[in-house]
């Protein structure tokens, strides 16, 4: 089962709702904000997938916390769910004015919201396609150097094609190969999870270390994007990194 991180934004009773429904039996963990401030703070420390937040909650301003998350780079690509017991015209219109990706009515229907999410999430990726090729990754762990191939590139992360037991969350300095390129590409990376033969997705034929990209040195990130661009293969939609 692939896990999903959500955050939640809002007092604790959207919460406490989630984690009651049974979320995290269906690979669903829920980590809680009550202030824009807390946000900002697990944003830049976790692994987020998906953020909730409820238009109700008094204490923060919904539709300006889309906005200045969607205006960090970083973050810009995260699907932004917003919630509220209001369904009028005018609540959705806004929802989709502050470029929220998504609005649901509460109370949160269990079934109805995880295929929601796992639409949106679906969606957010198909522009992330397959990239496959001449392409190396070196890196350093627990004081040994490994080089390997990859079984998956994107413009977020990648597929390490690789047999060793990194756990998640586990932080990696990589340099990439791109073909004949005699310049790597330097960028931080993390561990977020393994695959197995038991979780390939449709379409794969590796298994290996999903990680995500943090940070690039230099331009790396443009040079990622270029090739990208050039040889992507649009019938895969995998994000192991995601």
């Amino acid at each position: 089962m692939t896990q999903i991180t959500i955050l939640s934004l809002d007092e604790k009773t959207l919460t406490s709702d989630l984690d009651r429904a049974g979320y995290r039996k269906m690979g669903i963990v829920v980590k809680t904000a009550t202030t824009y401030e807390d946000l900002v703070k697990t944003m830049n420390t976790e692994a987020i997938d998906l953020v909730v937040i409820n238009m109700d909650h008094v204490k923060i301003d919904a539709l300006e916390t889309v906005k200045k998350v969607k205006h960090v780079k970083e973050w810009a690509e995260i699907p932004i769910v917003l919630t509220s017991v209001q369904s009028s015209p005018k609540v959705k219109q806004l929802a989709k004015k502050s470029g929220a990706d998504l609005f649901v009515e509460q109370p949160l229907p269990r079934d109805y919201f995880i295929e929601k999410l796992k639409n949106l999430l679906s969606k957010q990726t198909r522009g992330q396609q397959r990239v496959s090729g001449s392409i190396s990754v070196s890196f350093s762990w627990q004081e040994k150097s490994y080089t390997c191939g990859i079984g998956d590139l994107s413009l977020t992360g990648l597929l390490l094609t690789t047999d060793l037991d990194i756990p998640a969350g586990e932080t990696i300095d990589m340099q990439i190969t791109l073909g004949a390129s005699s310049k790597p590409v330097r960028v931080k990376g993390e561990i977020v999870r393994q695959v197995g033969p038991d979780k390939r997705r449709e379409g794969a034929e590796d298994g290996g270390i999903g990680i995500r990209f943090h940070h690039f040195t230099a331009d790396g990130q443009q040079r990622i994007e270029s090739w990208v661009a050039r040889t992507s293969d649009s019938s895969n939609k995998m994000a192991y990194y995601l």
